[in-house]
């Protein structure tokens, strides 16, 4: 590829987001109250509730406040593809799946690491400058069309 062609990496460094941990919450609020109207036994209910509520505590504790050892802290995109690096310091090539979403307000991107790793960043202008967002949206429409 020619010099004039090349891009410079995109480092992406999301910081942390009360929006999205509040949306996190609302989310499972709305679920533990679906699941209190639902014409259950009080077994079963109690045992999706008590997954409603692990699946919040693991939400805050790995995605939002990001403290688990594999949360994604940091992508760097360049030339030679996508790295990844995790709160426990490791750092991985990763593959960048067709489901990752791109619209104006989020850019959810989807990951695949080795074999059953799919680790996967969430970005609004809330956690990212936006223009750095910005510039990662147009890079991957361009991506996109040229396959």
């Amino acid at each position: 590829m020619s010099e004039h062609r090349r891009r410079s990496s995109l480092r992406l460094r999301p910081r942390r987001s009360a929006v999205l941990a509040l949306m996190l919450v609302a989310t499972h609020l709305l679920a533990a109250g679906v699941l209190l109207l639902m014409p259950l036994a009080l077994v079963p209910r109690a045992l999706l509730l008590l997954l409603v509520v692990l699946s919040l505590g693991y939400g805050l504790w790995a995605q939002c406040l990001g403290l688990a050892p594999w949360s994604l802290r940091e992508a760097i995109w360049s030339e030679q593809g996508w790295q990844l690096r995790f709160r426990n310091g490791q750092q991985c090539e990763a593959v960048l799946l067709p489901s990752t979403l791109i619209s104006v307000p989020l850019v959810i991107l989807h990951f695949r690491v080795g074999w059953l790793r799919y680790p996967q960043m969430i970005l609004t202008q809330e956690v990212i400058a936006p223009e750095r967002l910005r510039q990662l949206r147009v890079r991957l429409r361009l991506q996109r069309s040229a396959t």
